[in-house]
């Protein structure tokens, strides 16, 4: 299996065995790509960048991972949280994945910001992991 996609699965299957994220988000809202008429709170994986991160005798891969989060409030409060939980859940995170290791995953940063042209907050984050096939 593509090591990205091994890892965007075993990342999400993640965050859906969350009870508390999904207390945050009302249910198992977490999706690859959110579905048309998809209602707030709910995660998305947005990007997902590879990169060749071989040495002269292995093969690896280094992935930027990003995820945004989407609320229907007003104010940066529901973000901000379900931004904590997702890395909780997911940074230094021990995922098995599909056909390859996992050497690490590290949140690189989160912003919570207003939508553009709406009065919602959401946010998104980054995740850098480095794969290694099996």
């Amino acid at each position: 299996m593509n090591a990205a996609l091994s890892l965007q699965r075993a990342m999400r299957d993640a965050l859906l065995a969350d009870a508390p994220l999904a207390a945050l988000l009302g249910g198992a809202h977490v999706f690859d790509e959110a579905p048309r008429g998809a209602r707030p709170p709910f995660v998305s994986f947005e990007q997902i960048e590879t990169r060749d991160w071989s040495t002269a005798d292995a093969k690896a891969h280094e992935h930027f991972v990003q995820l945004q989060v989407a609320t229907a409030e007003r104010g940066r409060t529901q973000a901000q949280a379900i931004c904590d939980r997702i890395e909780t859940v997911l940074d230094r995170g021990d995922l098995v994945l599909d056909g390859h290791a996992l050497v690490n995953l590290r949140l690189v940063f989160w912003s919570v910001a207003r939508n553009r042209n709406e009065q919602t907050f959401g946010a998104q984050l980054r995740f850098r992991a480095a794969t290694e096939p099996l």
